[in-house]
């Protein structure tokens, strides 16, 4: 008889792996975004020019996803489709013109 692997389940308090934390706190993001990509938006302008009826169009479609597809238009527009994702902020850079040191 051939000896099976025991799976490994958090709701058994099973083993944490390290990327556990990292990994899945915006999967429901990446869901949708694979949804996108099923129904044929497959480019960030596909994307942003979806109008609402195309929103709702999309089979399955609830008002979480909905809130989801605005906040990933927001990204693309602003080139922050990475750092949505990951659910990670860039520090904002500093303004340039402050100290120059010059006379004007």
């Amino acid at each position: 008889m051939k000896k099976r692997k025991k799976r490994r389940s958090k709701t058994e308090g099973g083993d944490n792996l390290p990327f556990d934390d990292e990994m899945g706190k915006n999967q429901k993001a990446i869901k949708v975004l694979q949804r996108l990509f099923d129904a044929g938006y497959g480019t960030e302008k596909e994307i942003v020019n979806m109008t609402m009826d195309e929103m709702l169009a999309l089979p399955g479609v609830n008002v979480a996803d909905l809130c989801i597809i605005s906040e990933l238009q927001k990204s693309i527009k602003a080139n922050k489709v990475i750092s949505y994702l990951s659910e990670k902020t860039e520090a904002k850079e500093e303004t340039k013109g402050a100290d120059y040191g010059g006379t004007t």
